[in-house]
């Protein structure tokens, strides 16, 4: 009787042993960055940090019921002469650089600024 008792205290002890065994196993890999699974996650960071632009805003509910309503980028018209009431007209900034020896004397004519309207059945809205 005493042999079955201490090989079922060697056996429980055993179990307990291999499961704490299992478990800190287990949680070392949860807690340790690991370079196989962190590299795509980095890759993606650096990724999300270089990509140019913004981000598409939500259009749901922004098109009067139409359906898809889906975000676009469409080029802006600058603003040049806008002043809000109440304000004093800004003089633009004077700048004393030399333009482009052979080119125009406006180094950005070809800067056509984008925006994002919400677009549905050939109408434009505002997201």
């Amino acid at each position: 009787m005493a042999m079955n008792s201490l090989q079922s205290l060697t056996l429980s002890l055993l179990i307990t042993l291999c499961s704490l065994s299992l478990t800190s196993h287990c949680l070392l890999l949860l807690i340790s960055p690991s370079t196989s699974s962190t590299t795509p996650i980095r890759g993606l960071m650096y990724e999300e940090k270089t990509r140019l632009g913004s981000t598409p805003p939500s259009c749901h509910n922004k098109c009067n019921l139409c359906h898809p309503c889906m975000a676009v980028q469409v080029p802006t018209m600058p603003g040049h002469n806008r002043v809000k009431p109440g304000q004093d007209r800004v003089k633009p900034v004077d700048y004393y650089d030399q333009p482009p020896s052979g080119g125009s004397n406006n180094r950005y004519s070809n800067y056509k600024p984008l925006g994002w309207k919400c677009r549905c059945g050939g109408h434009l809205y505002n997201p």
